[in-house]
C-alpha cells in the first residue's frame, strides 16, 4: 500500500522522483493545463438557463473542483503505475499505461471510453463557441447577418456549428503538442488580462470611495496573473507565433469595427428578455 512507484498505492514517487525538474513539471504545465480549460464554457448557455445568476457560478465551480479532483488522481496513480515521463510514443502514452494497468481488456474499455468523452468534449465545446458566436453577431460584434441568426425550424445557430467545425478541422494537421499549446496560448492570455482587470477594477473603485478586500482583489489576481503569464513564456515556439497571428488579427478586426479605434467597440450583453424566453 505504501510502496513508492509501481505496485504502492500510496508513495512520494509522483510528486519527488530524479527524472523530474521544476522546469519539466512548469513546461508540462503549460501544457497539460489545456485539461482544465472549460470550467466557464456553461456561461455562453446563460441564456437558455432557469436563474443563471444562482445556477451559472455554481455548475462552473462544481465543474472546476471535480474535474480538477479527477486530473489530480488520475496523474497520481498514472505516476505510480508509470514514474516519469519517458515513452516510446508520446502521441500513444494513455494508451501504453491503459494496456500497463489491466491488459488488453481494460485497455480496450479505456480506448472506447477515450472515444466517447472526446465526442462528448467536442459536442460541448461545439455548442459553446456557436452561442457564442451567436451572441456576438446578435450585437453586432461580428457580422450580423451571418453569425446573428438562428434557424428557424431548430432554433440553433447552424451557419455558425458548420463554422466552428469547419475551424475545427485544422487540428487535423497538427500535432497534440502545437494544438494544445496554440489553445493553451489563447487562455493563458486571457486568464492574465482576467486577473488584471480585477485588480483595474479594485483600483477604479477605490476611487469612487468603494472599499473592497486587497487580498481578494489585488493579492489573488497578481498571483493569478504571474503564474498565467509564466505558464504563458513556458508554451512551444510555435504555438507562441500562431498565437500571435490570431492575436494581431483580432486587433486589426477591432480596428476595423471601431474605425480605427475612434468609436467605441460594441458589447455584448446577456438580456434579462432573452433569458426569460430561454426558460419558458
Amino acid at each position: 500500500m505504501s510502496a513508492n512507484g509501481a505496485g504502492g498505492l500510496a508513495g512520494a514517487q509522483p510528486f519527488f522522483n530524479d527524472t523530474s525538474s521544476f522546469a519539466t513539471v512548469s513546461g508540462g504545465a503549460a501544457i497539460a493545463a489545456y485539461s482544465f480549460l472549460g470550467f466557464d464554457a456553461v456561461t455562453t448557455l446563460t441564456e437558455e438557463t432557469i436563474n443563471p445568476r444562482r445556477t451559472v457560478p455554481r455548475a462552473i465551480m462544481l465543474v472546476a473542483l471535480i474535474g480538477g479532483g479527477i486530473f489530480v488522481a488520475v496523474s497520481y496513480v498514472t505516476q505510480l503505475v508509470h514514474p516519469g515521463g519517458v515513452f516510446e510514443d508520446s502521441a500513444s502514452a494513455a494508451s501504453s499505461i491503459a494496456l500497463q494497468i489491466g491488459g488488453q481488456l481494460f485497455g480496450a474499455l479505456f480506448l472506447a471510453g477515450l472515444v466517447v468523452a472526446q465526442f462528448a468534449s467536442g459536442l460541448a465545446a461545439q455548442a459553446s463557441a456557436s452561442r457564442l458566436l451567436y451572441a456576438m453577431g446578435r450585437d453586432s460584434v461580428l457580422p450580423k447577418a451571418v453569425f446573428g441568426k438562428l434557424s428557424e425550424e431548430f432554433h440553433t445557430p447552424v451557419a455558425n456549428l458548420l463554422i466552428t467545425g469547419i475551424v475545427g478541422l485544422i487540428a487535423i494537421f497538427l500535432d497534440v503538442a502545437t494544438s494544445t499549446s496554440f489553445i493553451n496560448f489563447g487562455a493563458f492570455t486571457a486568464f492574465t488580462l482576467v486577473n488584471a482587470s480585477v485588480v483595474f477594477h479594485y483600483v477604479r473603485q477605490r476611487r469612487a470611495g468603494q472599499q473592497l478586500n486587497p487580498v481578494s482583489y489585488v493579492v489573488v489576481p497578481v498571483i493569478g496573473a504571474i503564474i498565467c503569464a509564466y505558464l504563458l513564456s513556458q508554451l512551444d515556439s510555435n504555438a507562441i507565433t500562431l498565437g500571435v497571428s490570431w492575436l494581431v488579427l483580432g486587433v486589426l478586426v477591432l480596428a476595423l469595427i471601431t474605425r480605427g479605434f475612434k468609436a467605441s467597440p460594441p458589447e455584448m450583453t446577456a438580456t434579462e428578455k432573452a433569458t426569460v424566453e430561454a426558460a419558458a
